[in-house]
């Protein structure tokens, strides 16, 4: 039964930490620009369960309050996002559901009841058919980071980062997802599970694979949010960020391999911090000969990237991505010239931190 409109939009001034939001969501059928998934991810971020107990909510945002979270000039907030709107007002999503063993099946239904830009501010009105695609976490749920997916600017690694949040708890492992299916997750299929026509050239599981998954991943790991959040890791076949079953000769399913990093990132450390996890951790490989844990090695790498000791970090995270066990650590079993190298580096740290008092 549909639900009456609540008449009282909903107004919050501060943008949400995380976007929650349910496994139906995640991993259904999503073809949206840039623009478009913005929007949709500011009123996902809104949203609270209690906004449907009695009416189907609506929610406003103002021109600051878009520019800023956006980061649109406030005098073209308007005819910037006027397109994106006008396109998701009529945009549906597919939904998968259970059908028989081996049928994929999905439910094409809009994503808004309406959507409109008067006076300087945004008006979104969700479709109550989804109502429980928009608050059921019986099934488990993405927690996407709001800053980090904001400001992720192109869409496919938008897209990525929306499946792999779905994954923070349980460690870095994954399932192995069919292509074809992985294919409908990147918004290439249409209501008939075949490639959209301005898609075509997606037939290509070659150009699928650079497109979708390894340019979205270099996007991922060279941004300066993203790189804190998670690492990607290296495979048995040298495939940074994910693993492949084939048959024959055909790629028939992925599976990413990431692990989350839950501790020690660069906003936590300050220069005191990060020179003392420096000095202490060399000290434990170098003079102590014990080797270091993965959670130290992250540490290690987050104190190298706040100092901006970019090298040594990019060594640390190397270890860290070609590790796909926790128990895998640096190898301090260096040629004697390394090892001297590395004693004049700690030298060096304990002349920075003599009049420190500990």
């Amino acid at each position: 039964m549909e639900k009456k409109l609540n008449p009282n939009p909903i107004s919050r001034s501060n943008l949400p930490k995380h976007i929650k939001q349910g496994h139906k969501l995640v991993f259904s059928r999503k073809d949206l620009s840039q623009r478009e998934a913005d929007l949709f991810a500011l009123m996902m971020a809104q949203m609270k369960d209690s906004d449907w107990e009695k009416s189907t909510p609506q929610y406003n945002f103002t021109a600051s309050q878009l520019s800023e979270w956006l980061n649109i000039n406030s005098k073209h907030v308007g005819s910037i996002l006027s397109p994106a709107a006008e396109r998701l007002s009529s945009y549906k999503i597919g939904i998968k559901v259970e059908g028989s063993p081996g049928d994929l099946e999905f439910d094409y239904k809009p994503l808004f009841k309406n959507i409109k830009y008067k006076k300087g501010v945004l008006t979104m009105v969700p479709n109550d058919m989804l109502e429980s695609e928009y608050i059921e976490y019986k099934q488990g749920f993405a927690l996407i980071t709001t800053k980090t997916y904001l400001d992720i600017k192109q869409e496919y690694a938008k897209r990525l980062y929306e499946i792999l949040s779905r994954f923070k708890k349980g460690g870095y492992e994954m399932h192995y997802i069919y292509i074809d299916e992985l294919k409908g997750l990147f918004g290439l299929l249409d209501e008939s599970g075949r490639l959209k026509k301005n898609k075509s050239s997606f037939k290509n599981n070659g150009v699928f694979m650079k497109r979708c998954i390894r340019d979205s991943i270099e996007i991922l790991r060279d941004h300066p949010i993203a790189q804190k959040e998670f690492l990607f890791l290296e495979s048995d076949g040298n495939e940074m960020g994910y693993e492949l079953k084939t048959q024959g000769k055909r790629i028939s399913q992925i599976k990413f391999l990431i692990r989350w990093l839950n501790k020690g990132t660069t906003e936590e450390l300050n220069t005191h911090e990060a020179l003392k996890t420096i000095k202490e951790l060399i000290s434990k490989q170098l003079i102590q000969k014990e080797k270091l844990s993965t959670e130290e090695l992250t540490q290690l790498m987050f104190a190298y990237q706040y100092m901006g000791q970019d090298e040594e970090a990019k060594k640390v995270e190397k270890a860290l991505t070609t590790n796909t066990t926790n128990s895998k650590n640096i190898d301090i079993d260096e040629e004697k010239e390394k090892e001297k190298k590395l004693r004049d580096e700690v030298d060096a740290l304990l002349e920075l931190t003599k009049d420190i008092d500990y």
